[in-house]
């Protein structure tokens, strides 16, 4: 009998920590969030970012982190910029970024679209809580009806082909909110 227990604690354990999404740049978990802390907070340690119950462990190595537009290092200086000129007109605020990586909040309001830029590694979108959108993916020059729906809500990780136009609808009635993984840079 305690054989049997432990082994399905064993598998209800790893069954918790099953990746949200998994290639050889990153690893993405759900993590357990305590409800009484209202506000999220990014953090990073160890070549991990954590917010809002999802956590980023980025595979190689990660070098030179600094604070973007928040702070997530304590005491660090802000290098507040816009962001890459891909994402022109669109709600994109870097937090935090390495030499190999770049995070960010993006945000489209209720009824809003927004093409996902092409990229030549694409980036990964994690939706929020409370996100509600779909995803059109659909060949460049082809109408957007023409393309593969997907709805997307808190947690689904999008990564858009780079041979594929992406649109992103916020069909919610708030801002549908994504954590954006960007990669390339000095390290790549």
């Amino acid at each position: 009998m305690r054989i049997f227990l432990a082994a399905a604690l064993a598998t209800s354990c790893a069954f918790a920590q099953q990746p949200l999404y998994e290639d050889a740049r990153v690893r993405i978990l759900k993590a357990q969030v305590d409800p009484r802390i209202a506000e999220a907070r990014m953090q990073f340690a160890r070549g991990s970012i954590t917010y809002a119950g999802i956590v980023i462990e980025m595979l190689p190595k990660q070098t030179n982190p600094h604070n973007v537009c928040s702070e997530v290092l304590s005491g660090e200086y802000l290098h507040c910029r816009e962001s890459a000129p891909e994402w022109l007109g669109a709600n994109l605020l870097l937090q935090f970024e390495t030499d190999q990586t770049h995070i960010g909040i993006l945000q489209i309001v209720p009824g809003a679209t927004l093409a996902v830029p092409p990229f030549d590694v694409p980036p990964l979108l994690i939706a929020l809580e409370g996100t509600e959108a779909e995803a059109v993916s659909h060949a460049n020059g082809a109408p957007a009806g023409s393309g593969s729906r997907r709805k997307i809500s808190a947690t689904n990780v999008l990564r858009s082909p780079a041979d594929l136009i992406t649109e992103i609808r916020n069909t919610g009635k708030a801002p549908a909110r994504f954590l954006v993984v960007e990669f390339g840079g000095p390290g790549e």
